[in-house]
């Protein structure tokens, strides 16, 4: 937090007499802990890294698979870190490769 926001909460906490000075070193104190601060990114992004459709990628939200990051009715973001997680779990192969792969020990 910068010295200049610290600065201007104790001022505006002092001007309140109900606020004692530990309640605000515990305000001071929970502003300064770590946001989390999550990657965003976009619908188009997502499909292409999911390799999906938009009808699929929305199918995902209904299901839960990703959560929604909706800003307004057209500005949608995902966590990039779920999708990656969601991309990386849902590469399988198909039952054809599996029966080969345990025919021909590949």
């Amino acid at each position: 937090m910068k010295q200049t926001t610290e600065s201007l909460i104790r001022a505006i906490l002092s001007g309140d007499n109900t606020v004692t000075e530990d309640q605000t070193e515990k305000v001071l104190l929970a502003c300064k802990q770590p946001q989390d601060h999550r990657s965003l990114i976009g619908p188009k992004e997502a499909m292409a890294i999911l390799g999906v459709s938009r009808p699929t990628l929305r199918a995902y939200v209904k299901r839960g698979l990703v959560d929604q990051i909706a800003f307004s009715t057209r500005k949608l973001r995902f966590d990039a870190e779920t999708i990656h997680r969601l991309a990386d779990r849902g590469v399988t192969t198909s039952p054809v490769q599996q029966h080969s792969n345990l025919l021909y020990n590949v």
